[in-house]
């Protein structure tokens, strides 16, 4: 069978904060470009809070990982425990299937492209990097790769984990 012109699934990812689904849907699209393919061929968003999903797509949700500090958001209506269970009522309303990926971000990718690679066995899935962090598809901004500022670093970790850009 000729791998070479299939097409992975559309991927939607959903998360609270949604800062983090849109970093891990740009390093897949980032890993899908790296590898030659058109972007116009393969789709992979995030879909924010109170946007409408595609019909067609494989389906993540980024569960909280139980380590992390959540106390800011106890008893907040609109914290990231409430947008995932927004999501949950939202997907089941809809009947629609989807896989909760749990952990940090790393555990998150690695059960990511575990879901893909058994849910399309047939797709060369060469191109997708074991960890976010390979082949370019950073979940940092551009210039960070050469940035070597702990207080730096210590600003993006805590501003992808509130969802503040």
């Amino acid at each position: 069978m000729d791998t070479d012109h299939l097409l992975p699934p559309p991927v939607i990812l959903l998360g609270s904060p949604p800062a983090l689904a849109l970093s891990m849907a740009h390093a897949l699209r980032q890993a899908w470009r790296h590898h030659g393919a058109s972007p116009a061929d393969w789709q992979c968003l995030a879909a924010e809070p109170g946007q409408s999903l595609p019909e067609h797509g494989a389906v993540y949700l980024l569960g909280l990982d139980w380590r992390a500090s959540v106390t800011e958001h106890e008893g907040v209506s609109n914290g990231p425990a409430a947008q995932l269970q927004h999501w949950r009522d939202q997907l089941q309303s809809q009947s629609r299937d989807y896989v909760v990926l749990y952990g940090n971000t790393a555990r998150q990718w690695q059960q990511l492209a575990e879901s893909l690679r058994l849910k399309a066995p047939q797709m060369d899935w060469s191109w997708l990097p074991a960890s976010p962090a390979q082949r370019s598809a950073r979940l940092r901004p551009y210039g960070c790769e050469q940035c070597s500022d702990p207080d730096c670093e210590r600003r993006l970790f805590d501003a992808l984990r509130s969802g503040r850009d």
